[in-house]
């Protein structure tokens, strides 16, 4: 009969390969098969058939990664919930979720709000600036400004952006 140890010799190459694609990165991956191999060899109920014993194995290294990844979410949330509330400018974030969603426009509505909105031209102004009916100013104006809204505030009840 063969211990683990020996399984887990036999295997760690496979492993090893296994850990690298779950981490991506060579020292995640050494770091989460020693974490493996020290639950591995600390367990006193082991499967004996070699096949079981892989199984097994690799079982563990899953659920070290699992572990991982809770413990590193529950550490990332702490960090949030430690983040200052002052010191934030609320018109510099406004500004910068303007810019975001105006940016996310498509060309035919960016330049009708920046004619409109921006230089401040009026409707009749912009269709002879942009070549387009008055109609089409004040239809993809009001668009631009559902899709912006929409970006910024969030989706509202009834409310459908297309």
């Amino acid at each position: 009969m063969r211990s683990i140890g020996q399984h887990l010799v036999d295997a760690w190459p496979r492993l090893y390969r296994y850990a690298l694609t779950l981490t991506r990165e060579p020292d995640a991956a050494r770091d989460l098969m020693q974490q493996s191999a020290l639950k591995a060899l600390s367990t006193r109920t082991t499967p004996r058939e070699p096949r079981a014993a892989r199984a097994y194995l690799f079982q563990i290294v899953r659920h070290a990664w699992i572990d991982r990844i809770r413990r590193s979410r529950i550490r990332n949330e702490d960090d949030l919930l430690d983040w200052p509330d002052e010191g934030f400018d609320d018109r510099l974030i406004e500004a910068i979720a303007v810019r975001q969603a105006f940016t996310a426009l498509d060309t035919p509505c960016r330049s009708v709000v920046t004619c409109v909105d921006v230089e401040g031209l009026s409707y009749q102004e912009t269709a002879e600036r942009l070549g387009i009916p008055i109609g089409t100013v004040m239809s993809r104006l009001h668009r631009a400004r559902r899709i912006m809204l929409h970006r910024i505030a969030g989706p509202s009840e009834g409310s459908e952006v297309s």
